[in-house]
């Protein structure tokens, strides 16, 4: 384990490795923590966005909904870390899983940001466009840009599991793979279980 700086310090390295690893610099990946606090701080990243909404959804008084929705996403943002744990072990990469998961947690922070970036944009863009001629375009480009950022997400998630474990460029797509089906499984169930509730 290594000890990493604490406050200003710390958010710039990360923010070093996030970008460095964004652009496919292996060296990224040693700029990560490889502790608990380390990738507790990760998670509580990613969590505070689904806390925020379920924040507002409790103050309009939707109590049942602000907890199931925020529980939901908790379960979501746990598959990742709960399946390649398990699959970090089964390759004997335990060892390395805790930079990897840090690695993870950061880099899908990275790029939930960008997504609410483009998206946020992207409605400007398309509503001052819809009215006038050639809306189509519009419609097309933002298509385009939509399957661009997905692929990308999928290539970094490889990448980060490939670097990180150090393992094979096969046993980083099954990662990939494994940890997509899981989320998706996670979200079928919470559908089923929103409409027998409904």
């Amino acid at each position: 384990m290594t000890v990493r700086p604490q406050g200003q310090n710390q958010r710039t390295t990360v923010l070093a490795a996030i970008l460095r690893v964004a652009r496919a610099d292996k060296t990224g990946m040693g700029l990560f923590g490889d502790t608990t606090r380390a990738f507790l701080v990760s998670l509580v990243a990613l969590i505070a966005l689904p806390l925020m909404i379920s924040l507002a959804t409790l103050l309009r008084g939707e109590i049942l909904k602000a907890v199931t929705d925020l529980l939901a996403a908790i379960c979501v943002l746990l598959v990742p870390p709960v399946v390649s744990h398990a699959l970090a072990r089964r390759w004997s990469r335990e060892t390395l899983w805790l930079r990897f998961a840090v690695a993870f947690n950061w880099c899908q922070f990275a790029l939930s940001a960008l997504c609410i970036a483009i998206l946020i944009a992207l409605g400007i863009v398309f509503g001052a466009a819809s009215a006038a001629p050639g809306s189509g375009v519009v419609v097309a480009a933002f298509a385009i840009l939509c399957v661009a950022v997905v692929g990308y997400g999928l290539w970094l998630h490889w990448f980060i599991a490939r670097v990180g474990l150090a393992v094979s460029g096969g046993r980083a797509a099954f990662l990939v793979f494994a940890v997509y089906a899981g989320t998706l499984a996670v979200l079928i169930g919470r559908g089923f279980l929103f409409v027998e509730s409904g």
